[in-house]
């Protein structure tokens, strides 16, 4: 009767030392998962166009939720109090002009404990001026949570006046023509409200005068290290760099184009009609609209956003590849109305440099936001893309109901403006084409249907 006995306590030796042998590899296993990793971080863009006002949001998307709902809330409280302010404006000024929200972003910095990101808020309100505000937001990756400054440093030490000093110090040795920036600065709580924790230390950010980025001071970590409470005084650990998005390596593709030429069509009676989209590339919509314009073997045209090119190189590489034109629709969608020379040239230079880098493609098709027409000297160097059926109801109606509409409305050499963010636009694009190959319309390119415009205009 002993064994069995003995068989018990052993099990049970074994068990408890089993135990704690998965309770320490657990422990082993938490130590590990507490160190955050760093962020793939994707780019979302909301755009809305009506008769009263334009909205263009840019923003960053990461694997935590959390910090993710929390730009989403920013975003929309900034969308509320636009449309309060251009309500307030058309009432005191009675204008006509279209008004505008324009939002963009950049991820300062980020390393496994914190993420940082800058918001650009620029409001237009015709007659009531534009303004351009920013707000900056540290994020901890351990719980997703936006930390204020009162948080971040410790309680027996009056951060302020520590930055203030050291603010004006950096000024300083910089030079005299920054007195004028000096005199802005002021030991007050919210004037360091906006500031970047950085790999290098602390970004400070300056207004400077209207139309200008604000200046930049920072201040070293050696020395903002010693303010911070001591769960955070990991701000500055080094960390891998991040990839720049808005860059990318400079592969060129064979394209494969199909043989749209005069000579064809004037043999044949073909209706041709062209699909555009705007304000791509989309990782999964954009995808899925190749999918189904390769199942009609079609080929469109592709209006892309340079700052989305640089968050999504391989989609705009694949839209080439699949032999489809692309276009330029601006680096980051503003309405070009407010915007200096310098600044529209910088837009467009900069998408046409990102296109041709990713893409290998040459791209001289040009289609600018909310139907700005593009000044002489753009025109001269690009072909202008335009459109002759779009609505703005689209998007809050089904696909069947728009790809009805779209139906309706068409004749040859049609040219539709469609927009790759929505996932609705897949399922109208595969009714659409559907509809389109019934009645004997094929689908091109849109540069093809304004070279044959134009074609016709000479020989007529």
């Amino acid at each position: 009767m002993r064994q069995p006995i003995i068989y018990t306590i052993l099990f049970v030796l074994l068990t408890a030392s089993g135990c704690s042998f998965i309770a320490n590899a657990n422990e082993e296993s938490g130590e590990k998962t507490d160190i955050q990793v760093m962020y793939d971080v994707r780019i979302e863009t909301d755009i809305s166009e009506f008769e009263e006002y334009h909205m263009t949001a840019h923003y960053p998307q990461t694997p935590n939720n959390q910090i993710d709902q929390t730009i989403i809330d920013y975003v929309n409280q900034q969308k509320a109090l636009f449309k309060q302010e251009s309500y307030k404006s058309k009432q005191k000024n009675d204008g006509s002009q279209a008004h505008e929200l324009h939002i963009d972003f950049e991820v300062i910095h980020q390393n496994q404990r914190f993420f940082v990101v800058r918001f650009i808020e620029t409001m237009d309100l015709g007659a009531g001026g534009v303004m351009t505000n920013q707000t900056i937001m540290n994020f901890d990756k351990k719980n997703g949570k936006a930390l204020s400054l009162e948080e971040l440093f410790k309680e027996d030490i009056y951060y302020v006046d520590r930055l203030h000093e050291w603010t004006k110090e950096k000024m300083g040795d910089a030079g005299e023509g920054n007195s004028q920036l000096m005199d802005k600065v002021e030991a007050k709580p919210e004037f360091y409200e906006d500031v970047a924790f950085t790999g290098e230390g602390l970004l400070v950010f300056i207004d400077a005068p209207a139309s200008q980025e604000p200046y930049r001071v920072m201040i070293e970590k050696d020395k903002v290290s010693r303010l911070l409470r001591s769960e955070y005084t990991d701000a500055f650990i080094e960390a891998p760099d991040v990839v720049d998005n808005t860059t990318s390596e400079d592969k060129g593709t064979d394209n494969h184009y199909k043989d749209f030429s005069l000579d064809n069509h004037l043999h044949g009676e073909r209706k041709e009609v062209a699909l555009t989209f705007d304000d791509g590339p989309h990782p999964e919509v954009t995808r899925e609209i190749l999918d189904v314009l390769d199942k009609y073997e079609a080929k469109a045209s592709f209006f892309m956003i340079g700052k989305r090119v640089g968050y999504y190189p391989e989609v705009a590489r694949e839209v080439s590849e699949r032999g489809h034109e692309i276009g330029n629709h601006t680096w980051n969608h503003p309405r070009l109305g407010r915007l200096s020379d310098d600044q529209i040239n910088q837009q467009l230079t900069s998408t046409q440099t990102i296109l041709e880098q990713v893409t290998g493609q040459k791209v001289d098709l040009l289609r600018l936001p909310f139907g700005n027409l593009p000044s002489a000297n753009d025109q001269e160097e690009n072909i202008v893309a335009p459109w002759t059926i779009y609505s703005e109801e689209w998007e809050d109606l089904k696909p069947e109901t728009v790809a009805e509409d779209i139906l309706s409305e068409m004749e040859g050499d049609s040219i539709v403006l469609l927009h790759d963010l929505q996932h609705s636009t897949v399922e109208t694009v595969d009714l659409l084409l559907k509809g389109l190959y019934a009645e004997g319309y094929e689908v091109v390119p849109v540069g093809h249907i304004i070279d044959k415009q134009e074609n016709r205009s000479v020989f007529n």
